[in-house]
């Protein structure tokens, strides 16, 4: 007798077998079987499960960081139209008093602005950039405003330029390029370092920078360049160069190192020199012993002896303008 097919004795050992269904069974090549113990669930182990582990935890943390960014912005939504909306203050009164909650959750969210980066600068300290940034309004990237910032850096005395980039999560690079000092200006008691435009980059202290040109008068900052530019052009001159005057903001006054002055017109400083040099008589009044050299009437150069008190000048010389009009006579004369 054949058993009957629907009658089946239970396993020994208190196990369960499980059969492929027949789709299975025809892509095998022999039939497969899963024992299970009652009341064992098998589980991953090793790598397996602390794989799993690790995707479960970290999805739940997505989910839960997500879930609380967007709880949080509804919330903060519905307390801001439900202000406005009772007349309690503006739409923009609202915004700007929520900036403080919303920079948090922008924080929390891993947007946080928490490494800056500086780079290029000398004689800019570091205390002077940060404090141009103001980071203490700015917590995230999401609030910060590169082009604020940077305007606010190229305000400092040595910056030239400065460059912003963010790069996200949170962090800040700041690169700075710095002005070059270009003269020494004294003025109202002050000796004060200057770039070749005239902007003003530091104040020193008297007699300690000897390798720059000295200026010195009213409005001299604004035509150093000119100046430099002019010389230039006579080296003779340059070289018997000792400081220059800013004479009521039209004209030059050149001080020389024998003693000598030369008194530049208000207008046409490069005719009136080039006369000079034409006669050969601009190297005669440099080498020679002290004179006054008046350039100021169009047409006619007036000459006299320097007093004793002109050839004796407290100014001290210079020997840094040579670099500057090394420069310059390279360049062509150009800035």
């Amino acid at each position: 007798m054949h058993a009957d097919r629907n009658t089946q004795q239970p396993p020994s050992n208190h196990t369960h077998t499980t059969q492929l269904p027949r789709e299975r069974q025809g892509r095998a090549a022999a039939a497969f079987t899963l024992d299970i113990t009652p009341g064992y669930a098998p589980r991953p182990t090793g790598r397996i499960q602390r794989r799993a582990q690790r995707r479960v935890k970290g999805q739940r943390r997505g989910l839960n960081r997500r879930a609380a960014l967007i709880i949080s912005l509804l919330l903060l939504a519905f307390g801001i139209a439900g202000a406005v909306k009772q007349g309690m203050f503006g739409l923009q009164e609202a915004i700007t008093s929520q900036i403080p909650l919303t920079s948090d959750i922008v924080q929390a969210s891993g947007l946080g602005l928490d490494q800056i980066a500086i780079t290029g600068h000398r004689f800019t300290s570091d205390d002077a950039i940060f404090k141009a940034l103001e980071l203490d309004t700015a917590r995230s990237l999401w609030g910060f405003d590169p082009k604020s910032a940077r305007l606010r850096i190229e305000e400092l005395p040595w910056v030239a330029s400065a460059e912003l980039t963010r790069v996200y999560p949170g962090q800040l690079e700041v690169r700075i390029t710095e002005r070059e000092p270009y003269a020494l200006w004294r003025h109202d008691g002050r000796e004060e370092l200057i770039d070749k435009t005239g902007r003003v980059l530091q104040a020193v202290s008297a007699g300690s920078v000897t390798h720059l040109p000295v200026v010195a008068g009213e409005d001299a900052a604004r035509d150093i360049s000119n100046l430099m530019v002019l010389l230039a052009r006579y080296r003779p001159l340059a070289d018997s160069y000792k400081w220059a005057e800013r004479v009521n903001g039209r004209r030059w006054s050149l001080h020389l190192t024998a003693g000598g002055r030369i008194e530049l017109p208000a207008d046409g400083e490069a005719f009136a020199l080039s006369e000079l040099e034409s006669n050969g008589q601009l190297e005669k009044l440099i080498s020679g012993s002290p004179t006054i050299v008046d350039l100021r009437a169009p047409g006619r150069i007036a000459i006299r002896p320097a007093p004793a008190a002109t050839a004796s000048s407290s100014q001290r010389s210079v020997a840094g303008i040579g670099s500057v009009i090394e420069k310059l006579g390279q360049s062509g004369g150009r800035q």
